[in-house]
Parts: C-alpha cells; sequence; structure tokens
C-alpha cells in the first residue's frame, strides 16, 4: 500500500465519521524540508562551524565539484560574438522571397 492508498482509505472513513480529511500526500513536504535545513544550520552554529556552505564543501572534498558533474552557469563558457558564425547565416539577412513590409 502507498501514500496514496492510505490517504484514499484515512478520508473514506473520516467522511464516514464526520471529521475533516487528512492532509493530501505531499502537501506539507517543502515546510519539512525547510524545517529540516533551518534544524541543521541551528546545530552548526551551535557547534561552532560555518552555517552555511557545508553540503557543497563536502562534495569539494569528495571530488565531485571540478569534474563537471556539478557545473555551474558561471563555469561554462559563453559562445564568441566577434564576427558572423562560420556554421550558417547570420539571422539579420534578409530570406531570398521575402519583401520587407512597406
Amino acid at each position: 500500500m502507498n501514500a496514496m492508498h492510505q490517504y484514499l482509505f484515512d478520508a473514506y472513513r473520516a467522511a464516514r465519521v464526520g471529521e475533516p480529511p487528512p492532509p493530501e500526500p505531499g502537501t506539507h513536504d517543502l515546510a519539512v524540508l525547510r524545517a529540516l535545513r533551518d534544524r541543521r544550520r541551528f546545530e552548526r552554529v551551535l557547534a561552532g562551524r560555518p552555517a552555511r556552505g557545508g553540503l557543497r564543501r563536502a562534495l569539494r572534498r569528495a571530488g565531485a565539484f571540478g569534474t563537471g558533474l556539478f557545473r555551474t552557469a558561471r563555469s561554462r563558457t559563453a559562445p564568441s560574438r566577434t564576427g558572423p558564425s562560420p556554421t550558417g547565416p547570420c539571422r539579420t539577412a534578409p530570406v531570398a522571397g521575402r519583401h520587407p513590409a512597406d
């Protein structure tokens, strides 16, 4: 039985007894994750460690950063815009068979 089946059974029982239905599965997931994150930050502060950057620092120690596994937008190189593209026509050139609007 999964969470949705359990929810349907509980909602049916609540309707028969006249109670309000339980919250749908996944309703409070984000709130629980935020509370967990805040609790872990609080415990880090109490222990005298920095409150932020623990996950990224652990991944960097494990060698995950820098291998392309977790590249950020800043690490990607932007295409050069100095001249026309050698792979195709310029996008501003007129298309054959079309006339500009008068």
